[in-house]
């Protein structure tokens, strides 16, 4: 069987449209299985804006938030507990009707502090915000555990500005790469035993405009076109913050999803990950799905990344949540064509 993996966000209405989705099109390949994110949530991470901008331990210095001299850093609640515990209420309920296998456990993903200050905080106080951040987020995490039992959880950790700080694009605020990882793994430690941990290896979704990942569109036309403007040029940096994690993640990491591009079709694209060093019980999840080739773009970079890496589950490079609906149809007729590929079978 081909293991799927959905990063969390869906393009659907509410949170009973994503369990629905999920268990009718993507079960039993998919079992983390997320609310789709819906409403506000969809902005990801700028659902945090207010706590850095109209924070009264910070000065604010147009749309960046920076520490104040001889001032503490402090922050009121860190919320992603309240919701995540709501939508646990309907996935138990729909698990108990049927619409979902007994075995689905329900997936969360939390944007790590980097990337909160990335979008909000100049970049010579992001360190010292981050961490004062960290402490706050760490009581909305465990409140979340108190909520929802361990046993029913998988905790996703976003990484896109690790990855892309990693690829170059973005300068390092920290002393190099491996205290990015040192943070990193504290943020895994709150996560219990009982629970699954999982990491979202993240470019941003490159068919969409520019973006911090993206990079500045050149001139005009380019900027209507769309898409991203910048590319990685491997899987190298993947690699590097894989084995990163691993190195400093004291427990289990369940599974770690890899953003992927559609134009990676050669093998120097993939040959890095030969070089993985994870655990064998680590399930590596490739964001080889894009729906403008469907499963047939799928099975070829699959193809190829086989090469390097003999065991592998299949995602798209991002979250659903800004697919237009003819493009989800398209990723769903996907998913539900490569759930019965034997070639695909064994990765």
């Amino acid at each position: 069987m081909t293991n799927f993996y959905l990063t969390g966000s869906i393009n659907v209405p509410d949170v009973d449209a994503a369990f629905a989705l999920v268990g009718e099109n993507l079960q039993p390949n998919v079992l983390r299985v997320p609310d789709g994110e819906p409403g506000d949530r969809a902005n990801w991470v700028l659902t945090q804006r207010d706590l850095f901008l109209d924070n009264p331990t910070l000065d604010v210095v147009g749309d960046r938030a920076q520490v104040r001299p001889g001032v503490a850093v402090e922050f009121g609640d860190v919320d992603y507990h309240s919701v995540a515990a709501a939508s646990y209420q309907r996935f138990v309920e729909v698990r108990r009707t049927g619409v979902l296998l007994p075995e689905s456990r329900f997936l969360v993903s939390i944007p790590t502090p980097f990337n909160a200050v990335n979008s909000f905080v100049e970049f010579d106080s992001q360190v010292e915000v981050a961490l004062a951040y960290e402490q706050a987020l760490r009581r909305s995490v465990e409140e979340l555990f108190s909520l929802v039992p361990a046993s029913d959880l998988a905790v996703q950790w976003d990484l896109p500005t690790e990855l892309a700080t990693v690829e170059g694009w973005f300068p390092n605020p920290y002393p190099g790469n491996e205290a990015i990882f040192a943070a990193t793994a504290r943020l895994a430690s709150w996560i219990p035993d009982e629970a699954e941990l999982t990491f979202h290896l993240c470019y941003g979704d490159s068919k969409f405009g520019a973006s911090p990942f993206m990079g500045d569109p050149p001139d005009a036309e380019a900027a209507a076109r769309g898409g991203r403007h910048i590319l990685p040029r491997d899987a190298s940096a993947i690699v590097t913050v894989a084995n990163g994690l691993s190195r400093h993640v004291g427990r289990r990491i369940d599974a770690i999803h890899a953003a992927t591009v559609a134009t990676w079709n050669r093998r120097a694209h993939w040959q890095p990950l030969q070089n993985l060093a994870v655990e064998p019980s680590t399930e590596i999840f490739l964001g080889l799905l894009h729906a403008e080739d469907g499963a047939e773009g799928a099975r070829d970079r699959a193809a190829i990344a086989s090469e390097f890496l003999p065991g592998f589950g299949i995602s798209t490079e991002c979250g659903l949540g800004r697919h237009s609906h003819d493009q989800l149809d398209a990723v769903v007729a996907a998913y539900r064509e490569l759930a019965g590929t034997r070639e695909l079978a064994s990765a």
